[in-house]
């Protein structure tokens, strides 16, 4: 009898403290979800600082690498950003249609203001969340052209540059890794091979440029009928420079390209990820035109 009262005291905790530790597990914040509120309320008193011309909490919330592209394609680093309060402010009212994602350390912010598209990212360093890319590039006045397929020229029939090499040597492994899918993307574009193409990239894929704003399936459509069409396609103007920076799974990648069809160079942005451990795929491919020639840095 006493045999079978302590068996059920000791059922009894045993089950309490399961029960217990059940609930404290439900109750525990999920860390990706802290850490992209983190990254949101920073990106808010970033909003907040363009609105009180702040330049001290301005500067905080900048990190050293920052860059500013407007619709222009003119190119304004972290200080020249802060000297140019004024014009950065303007550049960032009225975001509508605001799209977020949280790369592991990195948050992607995409949307749109006053006839331009944007992404603005944000990377979680020691001291917290700082800016690290703020990009427009502009809406086609008449909205985007229907896309269709383009018959490759003889220029096409060659690409090292960006489809075999590139003018950077990567840092790291993860830097290695975001270059040799970004190459094998490229591969993929000038010769029409939907099928590796969308190995490559994610489900959270977004493209932005001057022509087009679409995700994966808007784009991998398109290289279908390019290469129903055709059978080829046409290579990325060449990379002239380019800078990396890694954040744990999360790859940012900078980029001057060379003039394309429209005869002006562009100034592009990406990001890869290993989301999931599922491999390094391309999440964002931003890029805008220079309408005017960088002027030599005094």
């Amino acid at each position: 009898m006493k045999c079978s009262i302590l068996q059920r005291i000791l059922t009894g905790v045993v089950f309490a403290t399961l029960l217990a530790t059940l609930v404290a597990l439900v109750s525990l914040p999920i860390a990706g979800a802290d850490d992209e509120q983190a990254a949101l309320q920073s990106d808010r008193a970033f909003q907040d600082a363009l609105k009180n011309a702040d330049k001290s909490t301005l500067g905080k919330l900048l990190d050293t690498n920052f860059e500013w592209t407007d619709a222009d394609g003119k190119t304004r680093s972290k200080a020249e950003a802060i000297e140019n309060l004024s014009a950065l402010a303007t550049d960032n009212q009225g975001d509508t249609d605001v799209h977020t994602h949280l790369f592991g350390e990195v948050e992607r912010i995409v949307g749109s203001h006053h006839n331009a598209n944007f992404v603005r990212i944000w990377v979680r360093r020691t001291a917290g969340w700082r800016a690290l890319i703020d990009i427009d590039t502009p809406i086609p006045a008449k909205g985007y052209p229907p896309s269709h397929p383009s018959p490759p020229r003889a220029a096409d029939k060659d690409c090292q540059n960006p489809c075999k090499m590139l003018p950077y040597k990567p840092a790291n492994q993860a830097q290695q890794a975001a270059v040799d899918t970004w190459l094998r993307l490229k591969m993929d574009e000038w010769h029409a091979v939907p099928d590796d193409w969308t190995k490559l990239t994610s489900e959270n894929l977004v493209i932005i440029s001057p022509s087009q704003h679409m995700g994966k399936a808007e784009r991998l459509a398109a290289l279908e009928k390019q290469k129903e069409a055709y059978g080829d396609g046409s290579p990325s103007p060449a990379v002239e420079s380019m800078k990396m920076y890694d954040f744990g799974n999360t790859v940012i990648m900078t980029a001057l390209h060379a003039p394309g069809n429209a005869g002006k160079r562009a100034y592009a942005v990406r990001m890869f990820a290993n989301e999931n451990d599922a491999g390094w795929k391309i999440v964002l491919s931003a890029q805008t035109d220079i309408q005017s020639p960088p002027t030599a840095s005094k």
